[in-house]
């Protein structure tokens, strides 16, 4: 009992630990493609299955669940649970069984393993680690005496030195997995396998240490309460600029000036992979025409700018990624030519996003002027 106790409580930190430090948001895109939010949602379940005491002379017996819960982030839920039905025992060295009513009601956290290491919060299958506390009740174990030839009408280990107690209120710690298909927005099915620690009284039979039921069920989920998908930023208007018409009298005394060669500003954008900070698309070709505009205005700045995305990783690891990228390129620059002096890098890490496509800021921006 406090070994499990001690693992229950380790498994449940753990979860914690890794809701906490997970990077999980919700793309807008991949809202906007479904036409909703697939994180957070409300949801009830009912499940059948079967059940088994891990006991000698113990048999398999029918057992049904509901439920209803939430899932909070896309990594984090909880549910309130209730199941229970019927469960048989018996001994080895007697043939017949006897069998008692028990229901529990269990509070469980519902850790989706899937989400922790995705960034997409919708997927075709979704694995849950179950962990949940509650109570256990249970009735009606007559035929416990009747097996056993006690004349009293009572159950053996429900009651302190064998006087008569008709019922059980216990503790139930449970651990579980339940492996769920989503087959549409609203609906999904599954299969949970839970372990639930019970009284040693549980099953009328001592041994010194908490029953062990085993529960295998089927799972109908209904989800509700999901949110609308964001709609996509407008693109920013620009305003034409006004043409100035002047007056005949200005026209008259307007001095043509000397034709001047403007300048042309350079911009332009290497886009990058996660992890990635060298093998950027198309990089030879930027990197050449940065070159050529770097040597043609040898008075003017080019500015190179890391960034990256803040869907992944963290802000620390983040900035080094973006930096490590703004240097690649301009070490590129200097092998072909660009003096030191005429470039400037700075690294934003995840501090800024251009772009709204999350995907898009794991880059480097190029701007001469």
């Amino acid at each position: 009992m406090r070994i499990f106790k001690t693992i229950f409580a380790s498994a449940m930190m753990a979860a914690c630990g890794l809701t906490a430090f997970a990077q999980n948001p919700v793309a807008d895109e991949e809202a906007q493609s479904l036409g909703y939010k697939p994180q957070p949602y409300g949801f009830v379940q009912v499940q059948g299955g079967i059940n088994k005491v891990f006991s000698p002379g113990s048999k398999f017996a029918p057992t049904y669940s509901v439920a209803v819960g939430g899932m909070f982030t896309p990594i984090v839920g909880a549910r309130l649970h209730v199941n229970g039905l019927e469960t048989k025992n018996g001994f080895g060295s007697i043939v017949d069984q006897y069998k008692f009513k028990y229901i529990t009601s269990d509070l469980d956290l519902m850790v989706n393993l899937v989400n922790i290491f995705s960034k997409k919060n919708r997927h075709p299958v979704d694995l849950f680690l179950i962990g949940g506390v509650g109570l256990d009740y249970a009735w009606n174990n007559k035929d416990f005496s009747k097996l056993t030839g006690m004349t009293e009408d009572i159950s053996n280990a429900w009651g302190p030195n064998r006087t008569p107690r008709h019922s059980l209120l216990s503790h139930n710690l449970r651990v579980g997995l339940l492996a769920d298909v989503n087959v549409a927005k609203h609906w999904s099915i599954g299969v949970e396998v839970d372990l639930n620690s019970l009284d040693d009284r549980f099953n009328s039979k001592y041994k010194n240490s908490d029953d062990w039921m085993f529960t295998a069920q089927l799972s109908v989920t209904y989800k509700f309460a999901f949110k609308k998908a964001p709609k996509p930023a407008p693109e920013p208007v620009v305003a034409a600029p006004v043409p100035v018409v002047p007056t005949k009298d200005v026209e008259k005394e307007v001095v043509k000036p000397a034709l001047v060669i403007a300048e042309e500003p350079i911009n332009e954008t290497l886009f990058y992979q996660i992890r990635e900070t060298d093998n950027a698309a198309n990089k030879a070709a930027v990197v050449n025409k940065v070159a050529e505009w770097c040597k043609k205005y040898p008075n003017k700045t080019v500015s190179i700018d890391g960034y990256a995305d803040k869907g992944t990783g963290n802000a620390k690891v983040n900035q080094d990624y973006a930096l490590k990228r703004a240097e690649n390129v301009a070490k590129a620059l200097q092998e072909k030519g660009v003096p030191a002096s005429q470039i400037k890098v700075s690294s934003h890490g995840d501090e800024i996003q251009p772009f709204a496509d999350n995907d898009k800021n794991r880059c480097v921006i190029i701007v001469g002027k």
